[in-house]
């Protein structure tokens, strides 16, 4: 259906999108005071502001795209992320207790029998598997129209995401990611699961340093010949993976591998997290393949000289072109970095995540309705998402693709396919920065309750609540970690909403978002009261303290004359 013209249209919309019954558009048009005859701009942020809709789900009602925002009872609420199969969902529970997240097959690939395979696959995997170290998998179903997967959500930072955003981690850190990956393919190793696409994209990072593996749409599974039989079909059996982490004998023949070929994936994927760059920089996947089974890789500790020799020398081992060379279990690999690994938490914003990949996740869709058929491949490199949404990357050794599925590259192919924007000019991904935004004016302060100082604000996004490293750090009862943002778009202040839990007063009034003008207060908790200042507010306050310092100065040399030359 076309997009909705009038507040009707809207209505019938959102009736036929399952995400509201008749009765409760009624109910929520009486409370809101919304009619039909208002635009559908209007009643939709409306509901974003009410938090009746979400961002998301009002968007999708605007574009006249309302199927698919309800999925057997799931309700979709917003992307999460995309790949090669499809895109990934935010969604609620039938029952409403928990968000999950749900992988939708795409809909170019619905009858796709390899693609079928992978999903199947990556159920199978979730579902056998019983780690803190492995996204569970809760269940795989088709509505005839739609194939999904449900699996937990997890509120990480992806190992790509974060040596993109933020550079090499420290060694510690990445030992640690090791050492977890490690004891959770051990696992999956026993269970008769080799995982075959390992790399950084597959990695979840929680704040509080949790790693988890995921993707196993191209595991090889004990049992499963069927779906590897269907996959060697539409890939090809000779080379399955990802050409910047594929171990040199999955390379020539992806069903004769064994566990030993995760560990050199590992290998080369802790070298990227270690180094910022790709083991082996050529422009093409064809040559990739090539140094992956002749040449020899480079000690990490040449790259980044504070590594310990003794790390170096582990991600050489793993990265062994003879497997018999390599740590035989993964159980071994998790043993040699135990010594260095330390655990810290890390710092992301989850929320800027979500809008980032929403985009490239909408960018991506529009170029695929733009395009023709092309020649079938599963080996494409670097899709480059944030140099897509305005990052800047360097030229430099690049490092592969967040979201593409792993491949087969005939020489014929390899001549067809035109090299990638990063593939033919590579990319840096130490001098990397967030998209840019309109930066705040010098000047503008914060008066906050019971603190002596103003605050500055010198950033466009700045994080309010009582989270240790928040931009506006608060504390008392009634406020929440994070209970809200505020940003400088459009040349003024907005004020964002975000606690579940605790509200936030504009004025005395509750809001969710609004603009905010020079001088507007907002309050948090019990009476904790927060006043945005203007530059030239600020200095009025100095001017008016000068004045009332100086005006305190001539009466004390005042009373110090009077007592002075008084009669004696």
């Amino acid at each position: 259906m076309q997009a909705p013209e009038t507040g009707s249209d809207f209505f019938e919309l959102l009736e036929k999108s399952s995400l509201l019954s008749r009765d409760q558009i009624l109910r929520v048009r009486n409370k809101l005071s919304l009619n039909q005859t208002q635009p559908p701009q209007h009643i939709a942020s409306t509901l974003v502001t009410e938090r009746i809709l979400t961002p998301f789900q009002a968007e999708r009602i605007l574009e006249g795209r309302y199927r698919g925002l309800v999925i057997d009872g799931y309700r979709i609420r917003e992307v999460l992320g995309f790949g090669g199969m499809g895109c990934v969902y935010i969604a609620e529970e039938p029952n409403g207790d928990q968000k999950v997240a749900i992988k939708v097959l795409s809909t170019e690939h619905a009858l796709d029998a390899g693609m079928l395979a992978r999903l199947k696959l990556e159920a199978i995997a979730g579902m056998k598997i019983r780690h803190p170290g492995i996204i569970r998998t809760h269940r795989l179903a088709s509505t005839g129209a739609v194939h999904y997967l449900v699996m937990d959500l997890v509120r990480g930072i992806s190992l790509h995401e974060l040596v993109a955003l933020h550079g090499p981690l420290k060694y510690s850190m990445a030992c640690d990611i090791g050492l977890q990956a490690a004891e959770a393919l051990h696992v999956a190793h026993q269970a008769g699961i080799i995982h075959r696409d390992i790399k950084p994209a597959n990695f979840l990072v929680e704040a509080s340093g949790q790693a988890r593996v995921l993707d196993f749409g191209l595991a090889m599974i004990a049992d499963t010949s069927d779906d590897e039989f269907s996959l060697s079909m539409v890939f090809g059996h000779d080379c399955l993976g990802t050409p910047d982490y594929i171990s040199p004998e999955q390379s020539l023949d992806s069903r004769k591998v064994d566990a030993r070929a995760d560990i050199y994936s590992l290998g080369a994927t802790l070298f990227v997290a270690l180094t910022g760059r790709v083991p082996f920089a050529e422009k093409s996947n064809k040559a990739k393949l090539e140094a992956q089974r002749t040449r020899p890789v480079r000690n990490v500790c040449e790259l980044q000289p504070e590594i310990p020799a003794e790390v170096g020398a582990i991600i050489l081992r793993m990265m062994q072109k003879d497997p018999a060379r390599r740590f035989q279990t993964a159980a071994e690999v998790a043993e040699a970095f135990r010594p260095f690994a330390i655990r810290k938490s890390i710092q992301f914003d989850f929320r800027e995540l979500i809008t980032l990949r929403a985009k490239q996740a909408k960018a991506k869709a529009s170029s695929t309705a733009r395009k023709s058929s092309a020649p079938r491949s599963s080996i494409t490199n670097t899709a480059d998402w944030l140099r897509s949404e305005g990052l800047e990357i360097q030229s430099g050794d690049s490092f592969a693709s967040a979201d593409t599925p792993a491949a087969r590259t005939s020489p014929s192919e390899a001549r067809k396919r035109s090299p990638s924007a990063a593939e033919s000019s590579g990319g840096n991904v130490q001098n990397t920065a967030l998209p840019k935004k309109s930066q705040p004016p010098t000047g503008w302060r914060l008066r906050i309750s019971g603190k002596r100082k103003l605050l500055p604000l010198v950033r466009a996004r700045n994080s309010v609540g009582t989270r240790s490293g928040s931009d506006v750090l608060l504390s008392g009862e009634g406020i929440d970690e994070l209970q809200g943002r505020l940003e400088y778009q459009d040349g003024a202040w907005q004020y964002h909403h975000e606690s579940r839990r605790f509200p936030s007063l504009l004025d005395g009034q509750p809001c969710s978002r609004a603009v905010l003008a020079p001088g507007a207060r907002l309050t948090f908790g019990k009476n904790i009261h927060v006043t945005l200042l203007s530059s030239g507010q600020t200095k009025v306050r100095r001017r008016w303290m000068f004045w009332l310092m100086l005006l305190l100065l001539a009466v004390v040399v005042a009373g110090i004359a009077v007592f002075v030359l008084r009669p004696t």
